[in-house]
């Protein structure tokens, strides 16, 4: 805590510095309070420094004074010195100087008449100036107080540091989550939407089939506003006029934006964003209370409906994301130095090996989950309209392949099929070249997995967008390609291939973790009759420990206990790139190992399936329109997840996202397969 301007006496790159290190032993629940001097007006800050009692003059010279006393006699002698102030209104600092009235000798110093010995700097901090020293810094600002004038400010801070749990029995704990699951989604969306975007960004729509950046800020609290109250049977927070234009987004028809959902109205102009933050705050500790009191875990309905804001939150800051992604004032990650995606990417290329054919063999495969919206039963783990009811389907053999299409794949099939068009997640420098697009010329086979990448002068200017920057093509070759189902489909054609269904990605993903569980079996075996042939020899019988977990005050309805194993229901995160463990997609040409759920370098997995009601659907209660405002036929049904998924979504084995076919924004991306081939 330093509640006085004391960093404003650091220059500017020492002030991040210093509180940079504090950064480092913070936790993502701690704060810090930094006060710092906001005027930047020369007069009153010359003025302040140079008082008519004299009060800083007399500060100074007892700086002499103490100099004195630790050299153990008079050299600095108070009236051969004068005391200067002045205002370095390039800088925005005030400097203060010793200036020496006359050539003094001492036995351990000499100064020339005129000679100065700086005394201090004073940087003074606009809102701009303060919000590059928190993200330099790697801090998030929460709060600012300020005085009357506005000009000098308290600030509440929270370090940027985003960290998921990796194990089920962390990130799933109960069905309903905790507050410190809660606290790590607050802290990822407060670094996204408070340090990565300027404000004056938030007022602007990167996206124009989207409300503005400003609309995710009211409408995240909002919705789990209105869902709280209605399971309470409570009152809104306050201001309750929020439910009116922040209840629901826009999410048009892509070929027609003026088809379009039920959505809230949007207003000439949205409420102040530190208003916003009042509210979002005031939520937050609702929620807070609810979890804290017990009656989160105690009453299923109210349960259900923070579930229901969690990950509505969630999937939201995804959203925020990608929208920011087509932003040229999106910034990195408060507090992270870029990656050297130069040198990655050469040691990328030098572990790159072939894609390679697998067989996925014929299976039974469990889609779904059991959620009845009520509060019968025992506990379980809640799921959206489109994940229930569970159901099992008969899924023929087929092969796939290792991994999703790379970009210097995809950049090889513009090239060769002549197309000028790139996916809205590259750019180029030519203002000419179009966005997107879907054109499809010619044909290729890809026996191997094998297909080259683009010729060097083709990825010439070419660059992919990141939260760094713009990132040359050339260096992001071996990510997934981030595109349409459309341009990804005409990819496939060309490369005798096509897009798994919902149910054979589904049956890919079983395959993958049976073959992982089998080799854990095998390895934990041998270690386990090792251990009880030990003990066996000792007098001692051991067998193997239950795998059922118990969460900790989970019971049934009815008094029975519940028995909930969230492996049942999750995977676990282990190497997979989602989470924020990087805030990029990362290479997925190094093995031909076949990639499972949400293991496809940070991208979401595209399936041929349309977004469609299957056998058992209902709409869910508390969000009719989630999923069946959607069954249009335009949309396809994504899996998996991207690297801004969290553990709860992108780990779910049940989890359902959909995107329009022709949308360019979507983080995702597509493997090949094929039926197998018949032999002779």
């Amino acid at each position: 805590m330093t509640l006085g301007s004391s960093i404003g006496n650091f220059t500017r790159e020492s002030a991040a510095q210093f509180l940079a290190e504090f950064k480092k032993v913070l936790t993502a629940s701690d704060t810090i309070l930094v006060g710092l001097d906001g005027c930047q007006q020369p007069d009153r800050v010359y003025r302040a420094y140079n008082d008519t009692p004299k009060t800083t003059e007399k500060f100074y010279r007892n700086g002499l004074s103490h100099a004195n006393a630790i050299l153990g006699y008079e050299a600095f002698k108070q009236h051969e010195w004068q005391i200067e102030g002045l205002y370095d209104d390039k800088q925005n600092r005030h400097q203060a100087s010793y200036v020496a009235l006359t050539s003094i000798e001492t036995r351990d110093f000499s100064f020339e008449k005129g000679e100065k010995i700086r005394l201090e700097d004073a940087f003074k901090y606009s809102q701009v100036d303060s919000d590059r020293l928190w993200h330099e810094a790697g801090l998030v600002l929460q709060m600012a107080y300020g005085n009357k004038t506005n000009d000098y400010f308290v600030h509440l801070l929270s370090p940027a540091v985003i960290n998921f749990p990796t194990k089920p029995a962390e990130f799933a704990a109960s069905p309903v989550p905790t507050l410190n699951d809660w606290q790590q989604l607050w802290a990822a969306w407060d670094i996204v939407t408070k340090s990565m975007v300027p404000r004056e960004e938030l007022l602007n729509k990167p996206i124009k089939l989207r409300n503005d950046l400003i609309f995710y800020l009211g409408h995240i609290p909002t919705f789990a506003d209105i869902h709280v109250t209605k399971a309470t049977a409570g009152k809104p927070t306050h201001p309750g006029s929020y439910w009116s234009i922040f209840e629901r987004g826009i999410d048009p028809d892509v070929d027609n934006p003026e088809v379009c959902h039920d959505h809230s109205e949007i207003p000439d102009s949205w409420p102040p964003l530190e208003d916003i933050l009042n509210y979002q705050n005031r939520v937050r500790s609702r929620i807070t209370e609810k979890i804290t009191s017990g009656e989160a875990f105690s009453d299923r309905k109210l349960g259900r409906a923070l579930w229901l804001g969690y990950e509505h939150e969630a999937m939201h800051l995804e959203t925020f994301l990608y929208m920011l992604l087509q932003s040229e004032r999106v910034l990195p990650p408060a507090g992270q130095e870029v990656p050297d995606f130069k040198a990655l990417a050469a040691e990328a290329e030098a572990n790159r090996v072939p894609s390679k054919w697998h067989k996925i063999p014929a299976s039974n495969v469990k889609i779904g989950l059991d959620d009845p919206e009520n509060d019968l039963g025992l506990d379980r783990y809640f799921g959206w309209d489109n994940e229930r009811p569970a159901r099992t389907v008969a899924v023929k053999e087929f092969e796939a392949h290792s991994r999703p299409i790379s970009n210097g794949e995809y950049a090889r099939f513009l090239e060769v099929t002549h197309q000028d068009s790139l996916p809205a997640s590259w750019t180029t420098s030519a203002s000419s070249a179009p966005a997107n697009g879907t054109t499809n010329n010619g044909n290729a086979h890809a026996e191997t997995g094998v297909i080259e990448t683009a010729s060097p002068s083709w990825l010439e200017g070419k660059s992919v967008r990141t939260v760094y920057g713009l990132v040359p093509l050339k260096f992001a070759l071996d990510w997934p390609v981030m595109a349409s189902y459309d341009e990804l489909v005409a990819f496939a054609k060309w490369s005798d291939g096509r897009i798994p269904t919902l149910e054979e990605a589904r049956s890919l993903y079983k395959y993958v973790q049976d073959q992982q569980q089998s080799t854990v079996e095998k390895v934990t075996s041998k270690l386990i009759s090792a251990v009880n042939g030990h003990l066996s020899n000792e007098g001692v019988q051991e067998t193997p420990p239950s795998s059922h977990w118990y969460p900790s005050g989970a019971a049934a309805v009815n008094g029975s206990s519940a028995k909930l194993n969230p492996n049942d229901t999750f995977l676990d995160l282990d190497d997979r790139n989602i989470a924020f463990r990087h805030f990029h997609p990362t290479p997925v040409t190094g093995s031909d190992h076949l990639r499972g759920q949400a293991d496809l370098g940070g991208l979401w997995e595209w399936t041929s399936t349309p977004l469609a009601p299957h056998e058992g659907f209902k709409p869910m209660d508390l969000y009719p329109g989630y999923t069946a405002d959607f069954f249009d036929g335009k949309h396809n049904v994504c899996l998996g997840g991207s690297w801004a998924t969290v553990p709860r979504i992108a780990l779910r084995k049940s989890f359902v996202n959909w995107y329009q076919r022709n949308y360019p924004y979507v983080w995702c991306t597509a493997r090949l397969v094929r039926d197998v081939p018949v032999s002779n």
